[in-house]
């Protein structure tokens, strides 16, 4: 089964960079956590399921999107 959630990180020309997937939300949260130690900035959950995303920005504030 692939895993429903994708994780991305925001370039800073605007494109996305694919960073992995994860089974979770939590689990893709956890991910980004650990990401932005090494590679701060924005990231984009996104859902294959619903198309829903998720937005955590670099100060760690999430806002949620369609």
């Amino acid at each position: 089964m692939i895993p429903p959630f994708d994780i991305f990180l925001v370039g800073s020309d605007g494109q996305l960079v694919r960073k992995g997937t994860a089974e979770t939300l939590d689990v893709a949260r956890l991910r980004i956590k650990v990401l932005m130690a090494s590679e701060p900035g924005d990231y984009v959950i996104y859902s294959q399921q619903t198309s829903h995303h998720v937005v955590v920005k670099a100060d760690g504030s999430v806002k949620s999107g369609t």
